[in-house]
Formats: C-alpha cells, sequence, structure tokens
C-alpha cells in the first residue's frame, strides 16, 4: 500500500478555471478556487433607482461625505488637505485618522471630497480606482496610504512655503476607451 493509493487527486472546472484538490481521509487541500468561504452569507444588493414604496429607508441612497472633516483653529495660514474618497472606504478613514492624529502639533484642515457626488465627476474618472487620493493647498500630494512621518514632513513643508507637487498622480480616464 503506497501513500500516493490513499490519495485521490483529481480536477474540476469552474468558470473556464481548472483547480485541482487532494483529498485524504479527514482533509481536502483546494488550489486556484476563487469562491467565498462556506459559511459566508450571500451579499444581497437593492436598487435604489425604485418608483414605488419598497420598504428602503434612505440610509441606502447615495449620501455624500463632502465637507469640512475639521477646520484648524488657527488664525494663521494653515494648510489644507483634500481627502478625494467615498462612503465606506475603510483606506480613506486610516489616512483620516493619520492626519488627524498630527493635527494638535501640525495644525492644518482637512476636507473630504465625494469622488462619487455628481459635480464631482472630473474626480471620479481621475481617481476611482485610487482612493485615497490626497491634495495639499490644491496640489497633488499622495495616494493609498500616508504615514504619520509623511504627514507631519508634507504639512511642515506646507507651512514652510516649501510643497511641491509628487510624482504619480493617478489619472484613470488616460487608461480608458470611450
Amino acid at each position: 500500500f503506497s501513500i500516493k493509493s490513499q490519495l485521490h487527486t483529481h480536477s474540476r472546472t469552474f468558470s473556464g478555471k481548472s483547480s485541482s484538490s487532494v483529498s485524504s481521509p479527514g482533509h481536502q487541500y483546494r488550489r486556484n478556487v476563487h469562491l467565498p468561504p462556506k459559511n459566508r452569507r450571500p451579499v444581497v444588493v437593492a436598487s435604489t433607482l425604485s418608483d414605488g414604496d419598497d420598504g428602503m429607508d434612505e440610509s441606502n441612497i447615495h449620501q455624500s461625505v463632502t465637507g469640512p472633516i475639521y477646520e484648524s483653529g488657527d488664525d494663521g495660514d494653515v494648510p489644507t488637505v483634500k481627502l478625494f474618497t467615498k462612503q465606506g472606504c475603510t483606506l480613506c478613514d486610516k489616512v483620516k485618522d493619520v492626519l488627524e492624529s498630527v493635527r494638535e502639533n501640525q495644525p492644518h484642515s482637512l476636507y473630504a471630497v465625494d469622488i462619487t457626488d455628481e459635480d464631482k465627476q472630473e474626480w471620479f474618472s481621475k481617481y476611482k480606482y485610487d482612493i485615497p487620493v490626497l491634495h495639499m493647498n490644491d496640489i497633488y500630494w499622495t495616494k493609498h496610504k500616508l504615514s504619520t512621518e509623511d504627514a507631519i514632513a508634507g504639512i511642515e513643508e506646507a507651512i514652510g512655503g516649501d510643497f511641491e507637487i509628487r510624482q504619480g498622480e493617478p489619472d484613470a480616464s488616460k487608461y480608458e476607451h470611450n
């Protein structure tokens, strides 16, 4: 009796992709299977374009997150940071937390720009795949993440008048064919 004879190997095709399983008593190993876990509940998506009363409340309708997050109380010139975001962006929340953590020693104002607002289509077409995106005094600063050290350095540069545009500003519209 060899180990090979105890294992049963087979291939299964799902959505045109092949995956293989190796089974042994009490164990099953899968490779290249892109399915949700078995205990995961299905996601229910509801349309907000309904004409009638379908029991949906206003919380299911797009609510803009555009507006001030906080403003500096200083009378002097402080940098203004714009956070390009949308509702439910958890990476944006992390960037916001970093900026808020340096706020006391590095005074600045923080404003959210919701790229999904109807009047923000230009920003949506540029940044839809790359939020969070940050601007410092209306100049591109960074995307995706922000460390405490980078936040302090950027705000200090802006306070000193030395802030310059950074490389790598995203623009998804350049890569799409209309």
